[in-house]
């Protein structure tokens, strides 16, 4: 129950559907399907309603707070001590009416389940929610010895989920149905607002991980682990006996108290399973299947359950075998490798000296990863574990005898009874049959009503309620009002839906509710006006598009025009200067600093040529290389005020090649790994129409070079001026100029590196890994505290979503974002595409400088990237 737990969302690839299990391996005992991690003993989930109600007596020194149970008298001791002030009069928190309101400093609010069960602390995290220890104020008004109650509420993330309540349900219904001594004991489930909850009995004792924990490397002795493995098998022998396979059986869903031996726990995601596969023949179609968000623990998962294949008993033994090894020696047999890497690496358990040779024969076979080499049921798994075949063959003996008498026995009874058993029968199957075929019809209504009060209108959701009608139909031909006034009630909710987007201004989605209601009750008169109404809207919008793109048009087109004006007056001004400027002393113009005055040079030169036009054009070369020269010092100097001096130099000799062909490196004059010092020591290139590229640092690259690493991710605001220059960018949506740019395939990083390179003159590209490692690690400092990584303890929530580029602080190299916030592409030495530093969903335990996936190059939310040049 203390298990870390991940969420695998819609649309994302559970293990064994699509995703790789080695991505999981780091996490071998988690079930993946939670998002958040519970640590504190105390937590309590926000509740609307909740109320305020004073702490609990304070625990003696070494108490257990995991076994206390008061009695009634002394919990009606502390329910008269929960008061609060209001106006200096301590009034009764029970009739307090207005629980939202500011509590007092020093008051704790306790939540309060139903107006029943009284939250008193976190007992542990499972696969869908989490699990507390209530007090159960009705027990506690009967006097009843043990007023505690477990209640499992479901996590945040699992209740967004549209059949939540559903998921819960079906849990509760399947271990009420498993009731056995070595199976938690399910009361009930309901829902308060928006909370769905299940409440089952509360145990002391310890749950079995936490014990294995403590026995690492030396298992729990043999007698010990005997009896747990004897517990726990009889439940799953009595659960596959009722069709249900757990599914994710594992030592942290098994609790071993103190009085009342070992109990298995948490069926959320336990799977009915017949001869003819997943509930083929039960005679009941459940709406919902919780084991299809591809929720199990790698560690503990069957080979087949990784591949994704349909469930089976044989998946428990597995799972059991596993459990099995490390009550006897404290180890997990496959070092908790998943089964199918255990498969490719062709890993074997080691021998457990304490078993005899027939029990760890028995073993062995439940610990196959291949399910056709598997012992195929826990029955046999314990046969072969605990019987020996010297007794096999004696009870074969006896029960041959045995059916040998009541053999004759039966056919005695058989012939005196015969006609009248026969018409029993008939009768009963025919009752039977007929109260069958009843529940079932009103099974199928209840489910039509939850989906249709669910009211999702998605194509999952319809194709949900279709084949939930077809079945209703086949049951029940006679019946042919309720289907259509079902399909009519269908149809009104697709319109209210698409008024209310009309209303909204989504008219895209309202024409799809539109279509939703006819497909499922023809067009109505209602349908006619909205769709009416949806044409007018859409001629609106297109001629207030078309307006405005013609009025950006004309803008474009003055700006044009204004900035070629600009430029022609300034080329003017720059040639006058040059005229009017007149020098003594060439050489002394020709002095090398930024205070250069270029245009008096200029003057010389014009000067010059009006003496003699041959020795002019002689000394133009001189001159040129003199300048060439002094671009190149004062650029290792300070390229951002050489910028300007080239330029004049380049005007002064326009036809002088080596000036034309000069190239200034912006970054060239800091020094590799001075960018976490201030701004000051990073650069920008310059595009072609003299606008700043993105920000770069300096760092060391392979083999000593300098290489320049963008500052920041490359943001929505450094795309803009590509995409509105190449309109290379398509329905990229860049309104949040500041953030990190996401949603970009492949081809369209490529085509901004390779506009960038032509504008700057420099090769950008994506960096190697070795490169990206270099510059984030630098030089193996830890990763900022501050990186956006998922993280929610208490009140404390990270990585929600994403943040600005430019926000958070910088590692020893200048680096922003390096790790967190998205992860970003780089190229392995191979050529294959790789996210490097982890994104916001990545556990903050787990987003680091070495965190890395393969990628495909596709478009997704939580990748961005870097981009990289060499230095001159």
């Amino acid at each position: 129950m203390n298990d870390k737990t991940r969420i695998v969302r819609p649309g994302s690839a559970a293990p064994g559907r699509g995703q790789p299990a080695d991505t999981l391996a780091g996490d071998s005992d988690s079930t993946v399907v939670v998002q958040q991690e519970f640590t504190g003993a105390n937590d309590h989930p926000p509740v609307r309603g909740a109320e305020p109600l004073t702490p609990p007596e304070a625990l003696k020194p070494g108490t257990d707070p995991t076994v206390l149970s008061p009695t009634p008298k002394q919990h009606a001791g502390l329910r008269e001590k929960a008061t609060r002030m209001s106006g200096g009069v301590p009034v009764d928190l029970a009739e307090t009416s207005n629980a939202s309101e500011p509590l007092p400093s020093g008051a704790i609010t306790k939540t309060v389940i139903k107006g029943r069960f009284e939250l008193d602390k976190l007992l542990g995290v499972g696969g869908m929610g989490a699990v507390y220890k209530a007090l159960d104020r009705r027990k506690l008004e009967a006097s009843d010895s043990e007023p505690y109650v477990a209640i499992k509420l479901l996590n945040d993330d699992f209740q967004q989920h549209p059949d939540a309540f559903i998921a819960l349900q079906r849990e509760a219904r399947k271990s009420q149905t498993l009731a056995h001594p070595n199976i938690v004991t399910v009361y009930d489930f309901d829902r308060d607002g928006e909370r769905v909850f299940m409440t089952m009995e509360y145990l002391e004792g310890a749950p079995l991980d936490k014990l294995l924990r403590e026995h690492a490397d030396i298992g729990l002795g043999p007698e010990k682990a005997r009896t747990v493995f004897r517990d726990v098998s009889q439940a799953l022998i009595y659960a596959h006996s009722h069709k249900i396979v757990h599914s994710d059986f594992k030592p942290g869903n098994i609790f071993v108290t103190s009085k009342k031996g070992a109990k298995v726990f948490d069926f959320g995601i336990a799977r009915a399973v017949s001869e003819g596969g997943l509930a083929a023949k039960s005679g009941e179609t459940t709406v919902f299947d919780a084991g299809s968000l591809g929720a199990l623990t790698p560690a503990y998962a069957s080979f087949e359950m990784l591949k994704g294949g349909e469930p089976a008993p044989s998946d428990d033994v597995f799972a059991l075998g596993c459990v099995v090894y490390e009550l006897f020696c404290g180890r997990h047999p496959y070092n908790k490798v998943p089964a199918e890497k255990a498969f490719e690496q062709k890993l074997r358990p080691g021998r457990i000296k304490g078993l005899s040779r027939r029990q760890w024969r028995a073993l062995q076979s439940a610990l196959e990863l291949r399910r056709e080499d598997r012992t195929d049921t826990v029955e046999k798994f314990v046969q072969s574990f605990f019987v020996s075949n010297t007794w096999k063959w004696v009870l074969g003996g006896i029960f041959a005898v045995m059916l040998v008498v009541a053999g004759v026995g039966y056919n005695h009874l058989q012939q005196q009874n015969s006609v009248e058993q026969a018409k029993v029968k008939a009768e009963l199957e025919r009752k039977l049959q007929e109260e069958l075929l009843q529940r079932r019809i009103a099974d199928k209504k209840e489910a039509i009503a939850r989906l249709i009060g669910l009211s999702i209108l998605t194509p999952a959701w319809e194709r949900d309620l279709q084949l939930e009608l077809k079945e209703y139909s086949e049951l029940n031909p006679g019946d042919e009002a309720f289907p259509d006034a079902t399909r009519r009630q269908v149809s009104e909710l697709f319109l209210a839906a698409a008024t209310g987007q009309l209303n909204l201004g989504n008219l895209d989605q309202a024409d799809v509710m539109l279509n939703g209601a006819a497909n499922w009750y023809g067009v109505s008169s209602q349908a006619a006006v909205i769709q009416s109404q949806l044409a007018r809207d859409r001629e609106s919008l297109r001629a207030r598009l078309e307006a405005e793109r013609l009025q950006a048009k004309r803008e474009a087109e003055r700006l044009h025009q204004q900035e070629l004006l600009t430029q022609r007056r300034q080329e003017a001004a720059r040639k006058q200067g040059q005229i009017d400027a007149v020098l003594d002393d060439m050489e002394g113009a020709l002095t090398c600093g930024f205070g250069m005055n270029v245009a008096s040079v200029g003057t010389q030169l014009s000067h010059l040529a009006k003496l003699d036009s041959v020795k002019a054009r002689q000394i133009r070369p001189v001159v040129g290389a003199e300048l060439s020269n002094c671009a190149t010092r004062l650029g290792a100097e300070d390229p951002v005020r050489t910028e300007p001096l080239l330029d004049q130099f380049r005007a002064l000799l326009p036809g002088y090649q080596p000036l034309r062909d000069f190239k200034l490196d912006f970054c060239g004059h800091l020094s590799p790994g001075s960018g976490g010092r201030g701004d000051r020591y990073s650069c920008h290139d310059r595009l072609a129409d003299g606008s700043l590229g993105p920000a770069m640092v300096v760092v060391k690259g392979a083999g000593g070079r300098a290489l320049a690493v963008g500052k920041y991710e490359v943001s929505n605001s450094d795309l803009e001026h590509f995409c509105r220059v190449t309109d290379q960018c398509g329905v990229l949506d860049l309104r949040a100029g500041n953030f990190p740019a996401t949603n970009l395939a492949m081809a369209n990083v490529e085509a901004y590196l390779n506009w960038l390179s032509e504008e700057t003159g420099y090769a950008y590209r994506l960096p190697s890994e070795q490169e990206w490692f270099a510059a984030a690690s630098a030089k193996g400092q830890a990763e900022a505290a501050d990186r956006n990584c998922h993280l929610k303890y208490g009140g404390i929530e990270k990585g929600a979503e994403l943040v600005p580029a430019q926000a958070g602080s910088s590692n020893a190299f200048g680096l922003v974002n390096a790790v967190g916030n998205v992860q970003e592409w780089a190229r392995a030495t191979d050529g294959e595409l790789l996210a490097l530093g982890g994104s916001r969903k990545d556990p903050m335990s787990r987003c680091l400088t070495t965190t890395k996936r393969l990628h495909g190059g596709q478009a997704d939310a939580l990748t961005g990237f870097r981009l990289v040049r060499d230095v001159n």
